[in-house]
């Protein structure tokens, strides 16, 4: 991938599991925390002059119907609501923005708190954010969830053993010695914050929790349940090419409500149907789903649409270095990161794989080049990655 695409594709994940470092390690006690506050006021928009794209008009005098929310970190998305963190002054601004442009609501966290997840939930999404409560001795750790259009709290603060792990909704305890791998972990449930799983010395290995799918590593198994703790599916682990420890130590990223990604970088990755347990596909770079076609895409030498239930629906060779940057809102989209043609985008259509007017499709962008998220309301993402602009989707 360029440089630029394989962050889009990673820093969702990595920018977790890194933050979990440091994320609430009780060292900053003075920071102020807040519950969510509504703001319901436009995002500031980004004017040509700070630009050097010609030609891009839209929102506002001299606007180029770009707004820059002010997020200093990867964003993640439900519903068409966005949502990451400001780094201010005295400490962090979680700031969650529609697909309008609009700031919904913002939170304060101290700046050891940066963890946080959107995940899905059978009453709607969720923005689970972490925080430090003063105990008898010491800071504990916290997790609290609230609705992501509205900031309004569902559950929490629940105690945590340590930061969010990085794939979904588990929490890892701290290392033996605080070297080496993390210590246990625990899962809990989106919509109450509820435990729903506790590693324990003869338990099984928790992996993962995307949305409303548990993974655990019982020996050298697999197992997929649903969050009511009805097995849906068990495989060996060495259908992945990996030992049960290399699993519960290798990312696991959803893709949609109903997969995953294994996996870092590379054309190294494995896509599974967490239905099911299924692979459908291997020696991948990246995937995603489209709602609005119901089409499951991934990429290596080729692009590949495959229906929901993973039966292949089409295939596109991809040309020189063309990478996947995002699926959604009926498009598939790939830049080139061929330095001496310069940075190429096509969209396609995620129906059928066949090219669609780029310069209709994604109009905006210049110098900021592909968009490495689609929401299925149209807006997306653009810019760096660790730093997203938003093009509303009133603007596309």
């Amino acid at each position: 991938m360029t440089r630029r695409a394989a962050l889009a594709m990673a820093l969702p994940v990595c920018l977790l599991i890194l933050g979990s470092l440091t994320a609430c390690s009780g060292l900053d006690a003075n920071s102020e925390s807040t519950d969510p506050q509504p703001v319901h006021s436009p995002a500031e928009a980004l004017h040509s002059t700070e630009t050097n794209a010609p030609g891009t008009t839209g929102a506002g005098q001299g606007g180029t119907g770009i707004v820059d929310p002010g997020w200093d970190a990867a964003a993640q998305e439900a519903e068409g609501v966005f949502l990451t963190l400001h780094e201010a002054d005295s400490g962090l601004e979680f700031r969650a923005v529609d697909s309008d442009g609009t700031i919904l609501w913002s939170a304060k966290r101290p700046r050891v708190c940066s963890g946080f997840l959107v995940s899905d939930s059978a009453d709607g999404p969720v923005a689970v954010l972490m925080d430090q409560q003063s105990g008898s001795s010491s800071l504990t750790t916290t997790a609290s969830g609230f609705d992501l259009h509205t900031g309004n709290m569902l559950w929490g603060p629940v105690d945590v053993p340590g930061p969010l792990l990085g794939s979904g909704l588990v929490f890892a305890g701290p290392p033996e010695d605080f070297i080496g791998t993390g210590g246990p972990r625990t899962a809990l449930d989106p919509a109450s914050g509820a435990e729903l799983a506790v590693e324990g010395d003869e338990s099984p290995r928790i992996l993962a929790l995307l949305n409303t799918h548990l993974v655990f590593a019982d020996g050298e198994q697999l197992i997929g349940e649903d969050l009511d703790g009805r097995r849906l599916w068990t495989r060996p682990v060495a259908d992945l090419g990996l030992t049960a420890p290399e699993a519960r130590e290798t990312p696991w990223e959803a893709v949609g409500n109903s997969h995953a990604l294994i996996g870092g970088e590379g054309r190294q990755r494995t896509l599974i149907d967490l239905r099911s347990g299924d692979t459908v596909a291997t020696g991948i770079d990246g995937a995603g789903i489209d709602s609005r076609s119901r089409t499951l895409v991934t990429s290596d030498e080729q692009l590949h649409g495959f229906d929901l239930d993973g039966t292949k629906r089409w295939d596109v060779p991809l040309d020189g270095d063309d990478e996947l940057t995002a699926v959604g809102a009926g498009l598939v989209v790939t830049e080139s990161g061929a330095q001496d043609a310069g940075e190429a985008t096509q969209a396609r259509s995620a129906e059928n794989g066949q090219p669609l007017d780029t310069a209709e499709e994604l109009p905006f962008y210049g110098e900021f080049g592909a968009p490495h998220h689609i929401a299925e309301t149209g807006a997306r993402l653009v810019g760096d990655p660790a730093s997203p602009l938003l093009i509303p989707a009133a603007e596309r």
